[in-house]
């Protein structure tokens, strides 16, 4: 005998719950697949209007998806009113269907996450320009071998990507694994490295820079003189301070300490095998490998792929 669930009329507050909410669920707890898609097609447009054209608008975006929820809430509302008695059901919008739904697409983005790509949201100045504070990045993970995310790690294996100088990665802070930089690749292993009066060699050669137009930060009135520098294939922006000491002044006690020497006007390294030598591209106000040591490669996160300011 075939319930009677299956022809019950589903629930107005339910589907307006589940429409402020969850719009595409609200839509597919009233039998509207089509339009669960197109609520589905406008929450991922206002989500990637909010990182592209909002950046640091929280309050903005944020009242863009209450509006479309309030909307959806009211139309799953009207739809459920006006559900025909006598009509059946389908099987997405009963309450296991719904929660399989759920759990699926979960499943589906955790492993997106964990295995392809992630978006990070990077809080400072210790890029820029290349990276404004609380610009989006969306970091390449695939093929560098420390899987997981939202704080539950997969697993780790070895790392198929090659690592290149110029390459900007994401890597768990050594001293905090559980803490996330944003840094650029100079060094590889068995690199020697020097940074002296604020000139980076690498293997006893001169890394290039030219001056280009001065920089001023978005966040404060403040101006830093800007250079173009190229490693590899990549060219980029650095910052420099000229008034700002060429020395390190606080150094860390970090596994390899004894492979760095330390002056007033710099440091020089021997980058260790499975470790990588990472700086800030703002050079006078970062915290990278001049203070904290190197980057082992088992903590390299992925790649920096977009940088949505």
């Amino acid at each position: 005998m075939e319930s009677t669930e299956i022809y019950r009329k589903p629930s107005k507050r339910i589907a307006a719950v589940l429409g402020l909410f969850f719009q595409p669920l609200g839509m597919l707890y009233v039998a509207r697949p089509g339009w669960a898609a197109v609520y589905f097609s406008l929450a991922v447009i206002v989500g990637l209007g909010n990182m592209l054209l909002l950046p640091g608008r929280e309050l903005a975006g944020g009242a863009i998806a209450l509006l479309l929820g309030v909307i959806c809430a009211i139309h799953s509302y009207r739809l459920a009113r006006d559900f025909r008695e006598l009509l059946r059901r389908p099987w997405y919008s009963r309450w296991y269907g719904l929660v399989g739904i759920i759990a699926a697409f979960a499943v589906l983005v955790f492993a997106a996450r964990a295995f392809l790509f992630e978006p990070f949201r990077f809080p400072s100045a210790s890029m820029a320009p290349t990276i404004e504070p609380r610009a989006h990045l969306i970091v390449r993970k695939w093929g560098y071998g420390n899987y997981g995310t939202y704080g539950i790690h997969v697993m780790r294996t070895v790392m198929s990507s090659e690592v290149r100088r110029g390459d900007i990665v994401v890597f768990e802070y050594p001293e905090d694994r559980t803490v996330t930089y944003a840094k650029r690749v100079v060094g590889l292993p068995g690199d020697r490295i020097s940074y002296f009066n604020k000139k980076l060699k690498i293997n006893d050669e001169e890394v290039q820079t030219r001056r280009i137009a001065d920089y001023v930060h978005k966040s404060r009135p403040i101006v830093s003189r800007q250079y173009l520098e190229r490693l590899g294939e990549h060219e980029y922006a650095i910052l420099i301070e000229p008034d700002a000491p060429a020395g390190v002044s606080i150094v860390k006690a970090f596994p390899y300490r004894e492979r760095c020497a330390y002056t007033a006007e710099g440091l020089s390294c021997r980058v260790p095998e499975g470790h990588y030598f990472v700086l800030g591209d703002n050079r006078d106000n970062s915290s990278d490998s001049r203070i904290w040591g190197f980057v082992p490669a088992i903590d390299i996160i992925g790649k920096v792929q977009y940088v949505l300011q």
